[in-house]
């Protein structure tokens, strides 16, 4: 009988689906995390806001329009036993920040204020001074510098991700801010925009990548993808081109997470990913940044069996499984980069790096309980769920492999380069 092949877990990794960037990127354990959201959320009871006193010049500086004024009475009236009410908080995000007239150093005067008011205080639905569209007519009208855009959005996620953590500590997800805004039940076109902002980020950062590269310049010109809904601009932005792109995966993680249902919202997304993928990004480049850059594991399991499927000739009714996998090395066949010039062989290691993906994917997404809302997750043990699919045997992954390699090398002419075929040799 022959051998029979299973993929196992590495039950060392992380229980949560989503790694999510905060300002501490060390794993905690859940009853840390959960005590410290905790303490800020007692904490977020217990301090007032500034006495109505304390603020008088403060407020008699916004009524001049002097913003100096304003932002440094503000320094000093910032402590970690009181916050500033929702006007001032909107007035240093709207007034100032945002402010086109504004010079720079006093925008990220502004933008360190507000983040560390979020520190003391944690902004909930009510207190938040940002709404939907504000955000959408900053990203539309283009006119704020790119870097002050950064920072709003910077601050927006960071709004976003505290609450939903709050929020999640205490099962009251529906009240958070998150849901509110970023809903793939109640809020699916806002998701879409999202998704817009994303594609456009990772056209530009991969023309960004391409011109430092070849000139070594430490500012680069932004250049804007005429076929794509483009981020605003501005003469120079700094050498951080994944900053954008990580800040919407963010986005789309809570957009993931937020429901009860994050198994169906990652078929929603996956499905609207891939329809993006396929229409509007023509380079190796921009699919491997947008694939490295996904955060939920089950995001990309799915958004890759979309994209193999696509690119399989021969289709099969094989759900996704390590059975599947084998399907997809033996009979696809990628399209042609526009810049591999005579280097065809870069498609073909394409494939390989799809496929391990799709295979590391695959691995942390049978634990089934990822399927699960983040409050069910808590406390399980994440044992894999395995199929009948995914009892594979050596000779049929031997026959896959043999597949592979000759028909890569009926379409080169030649072998595939060393590294491409030890890569190949470690997926069987």
């Amino acid at each position: 009988m022959d051998d029979v092949i299973t993929l196992s877990s590495d039950s060392d990794e992380e229980d949560s689906d989503v790694v999510r960037p905060g300002r501490s990127r060390e794993p905690r354990r859940a009853n840390d995390r959960n005590n410290g959201t905790s303490t800020k959320r007692d904490l977020n009871k217990a301090m007032p806001p500034i006495p109505y006193q304390s603020l008088s010049l403060v407020y008699s500086t916004i009524d001049e329009n002097y913003p100096e004024g304003t932002l440094q009475l503000l320094s000093d009236l910032l402590q970690p036993g009181h916050y500033p009410p929702r006007d001032i908080t909107c007035h240093l995000l709207r007034g100032i920040l945002l402010d086109l007239h504004c010079p720079y150093h006093l925008c990220v005067q502004a933008f360190n204020l507000l983040m560390k008011t979020q520190r003391h205080h944690i902004a909930d639905r009510m207190a938040v001074p940002w709404d939907w569209e504000l955000l959408t007519s900053v990203m539309v009208d283009q006119l704020n510098s790119f870097l002050v855009v950064r920072m709003l959005l910077d601050y927006v996620v960071q709004t976003l991700e505290d609450d939903f953590l709050a929020k999640r500590s205490i099962n009251a997800l529906h009240d958070s801010i998150a849901k509110a805004t970023l809903s793939c039940d109640e809020q699916f076109p806002r998701v879409r925009e999202v998704i817009k902002w994303l594609f456009s980020a990772i056209m530009k950062s991969t023309v960004q990548k391409e011109i430092y590269n070849a000139s070594g310049l430490t500012h680069l010109h932004i250049v804007t993808a005429a076929s794509m809904p483009v981020l605003p601009h501005s003469s120079f932005c700094p050498v951080d081109p994944c900053r954008m792109v990580s800040i919407f995966q963010r986005m789309l993680s809570l957009a993931l997470e937020v429901d009860r249902s994050p198994a169906l919202n990652s078929a929603k997304l996956s499905l609207e990913l891939f329809h993006m993928l396929i229409s509007d990004i023509p380079l190796r480049a921009h699919r491997t940044l947008l694939l490295e850059s996904l955060q939920s594991k089950v995001l990309r399991c799915k958004l890759l069996e979309h994209l193999l499927d696509y690119a399989c000739p021969l289709k099969t009714p094989l759900p996704m499984s390590l059975s599947l996998l084998l399907h997809f090395l033996k009979y696809c066949t990628l399209a042609p980069d526009p810049l591999d010039g005579t280097e065809r062989w870069q498609r073909w290691e394409e494939l390989l790096n799809l496929l391990w993906m799709l295979l590391l994917s695959y691995n942390k997404a049978m634990e089934g309980y990822l399927c699960n809302s983040v409050s069910e997750q808590r406390g399980s043990l994440g044992n894999s769920v395995y199929k009948p699919d995914d009892m594979i045997s050596k000779p049929a992954i031997r026959d896959a492999v043999e597949a592979f390699l000759s028909r890569s090398k009926a379409d080169l002419g030649q072998a595939l380069p060393l590294h491409v075929e030890e890569s190949l040799s470690y997926l069987q």
